[in-house]
């Protein structure tokens, strides 16, 4: 026996997902973080295909520059790829905290603009009750 969500529950689910995608979606970095994943893919692939290159060849000189340029051109794509992409992500956290350090900051700020009508106020209870 399978307990079955209402259906509300289950529309309001659905809609939290497709919010979620869309900001997704519509993030700046986006691009960007994919195009460093295409480049880790690329060194992979370059890798293999200097693998599958030097396999196909029996004599191991003719073999050396297959695996050279497969294995080395690999390993650079792979290297600034994910350095790029450690890269935007650190980037992306920097900017988060500058955010929420700025939204922190104006409430602060409120909460000193305030601070002279809470003085009155705590002022005239301290009058009031004597």
């Amino acid at each position: 026996m399978s307990a079955e969500l209402p259906e509300s529950s289950r529309d309001e689910r659905d809609l939290q997902r497709a919010l979620r995608l869309i900001r997704l979606l519509r993030d700046p970095a986006l691009p960007g973080l994919l195009l460093m994943a295409a480049l880790v893919v690329a060194g992979f692939a370059a890798i293999t295909i200097g693998y599958f290159g030097a396999a196909r060849l029996i004599y191991v000189p003719l073999q050396m520059p297959e695996i050279v340029s497969g294995g080395v051109g690999g390993l650079a794509l792979i290297g600034v790829g994910a350095y790029l992409f450690g890269v935007q992500i650190d980037r992306r956290h920097a900017a988060r905290e500058e955010m929420l350090t700025d939204e922190m900051l104006g409430e602060m700020a409120d909460l000193v603009a305030l601070s002279p009508r809470l003085r009155d106020i705590a002022a005239r209870r301290r009058t009031a009750d004597r």
